[in-house]
This record gives structure tokens, C-alpha cells and sequence, in this order.
């Protein structure tokens, strides 16, 4: 099995609703310089959005949030970094609701999510979306770390088969 070299976006961003829209953009550019198709584009996109809005809606910090986009191996992981130590939580929407349906999609889109904690307070929320040719999310899987006070400082690391 012959292992890619990976390909790194790092970007800081303000806590504020017009980061999440230059997320996106920053997201959809960089995925172009990398050639990605644009099924992962589109996939990441929605991805990076509504990570991001989660990350702006807790404004606990006020130097903002971190994305970071690793493409490598046939997967890209997308990573949301904020100081809120709270955990992500998928919320149930009605019909009518404007909200709650964020994390359910980036469920869908990816083929597993979670996150891990930083210190000394804060955690990213990361999510793995298949970015091989006609790969698409297989079984998904939520990962969600409360063991305290183990502090991973990584996202589980991507099975191969």
C-alpha cells in the first residue's frame, strides 16, 4: 500500500458570521489547487460551513477559530478548532426549524466525525470525507471522546484496508 504525501491547509479565522462564508471560499480554492473533484469540493464545502458556524455561534475565543483541510491517502479530514470546551451535539429539528440540522449533515457527508479535546480548554470537531474516485461514505461512524481527562491531540487515525 503506497502512502501519499499529504497536502496541508492551515487558516485562522475571526469569530464572526462572514468568516464562515470566507471559509468556504478558502476551502473551495484550496481543493482546487489540489485537484480535487468536485463532488468533495461541493461535500467539503457544506462540511467546512456548518463546522464553522458551530465554531462562530460559541465565540469563546476572541482570536477566532482554526480550519484545517489534510488530504492524503484517498481521504480528506477537515478540522474545526475553537476554545469552547463544549461538545458537539446533534440536535433534533423539527419540519419547520431553521436550525439543528448542521451536524446530521455532516454526518451524511462524511464518513465519520467526531471530535477531540485541547487544552487547556477547547476541542476541534473533525470530520473524514472520502476523496477517492467513486468512493463514497461507507459505513458512518460518529466518534465522540468524553473520556476526562485524556486529552487526545489527534483525530483517530484513518483505517485502511
Amino acid at each position: 500500500m503506497s502512502r501519499s504525501r499529504p497536502r496541508l491547509s492551515l487558516l485562522t479565522l475571526d469569530s464572526t458570521p462572514e468568516s464562515v462564508a470566507g471559509a468556504r471560499r478558502h476551502t473551495a480554492q484550496v481543493l482546487q489547487c489540489w485537484q480535487a473533484r468536485v463532488e468533495l469540493s461541493d461535500a467539503a464545502r457544506l462540511v467546512v460551513s456548518e463546522l464553522a458556524t458551530n465554531a462562530v455561534r460559541a465565540r469563546c475565543d476572541p482570536n477566532g477559530f482554526t480550519l484545517s483541510l489534510v488530504l492524503q491517502d484517498g481521504a480528506l479530514l477537515v478540522q474545526v478548532g475553537d476554545r469552547d470546551p463544549c461538545p458537539p451535539r446533534p440536535r433534533t429539528a423539527g419540519p419547520d426549524a431553521t436550525g439543528g440540522r448542521g451536524l446530521h449533515l455532516v454526518g451524511e457527508l462524511s464518513s465519520r466525525w467526531g471530535y477531540y479535546r485541547t487544552p487547556p480548554q477547547g476541542k476541534v470537531v473533525w470530520a473524514e470525507l472520502p476523496a477517492a474516485e467513486g468512493s463514497g461514505p461507507g459505513a458512518r461512524t460518529t466518534v465522540v471522546d468524553v473520556r476526562l481527562p485524556a486529552l487526545p491531540t489527534a483525530p483517530p487515525p484513518v483505517e485502511r484496508r
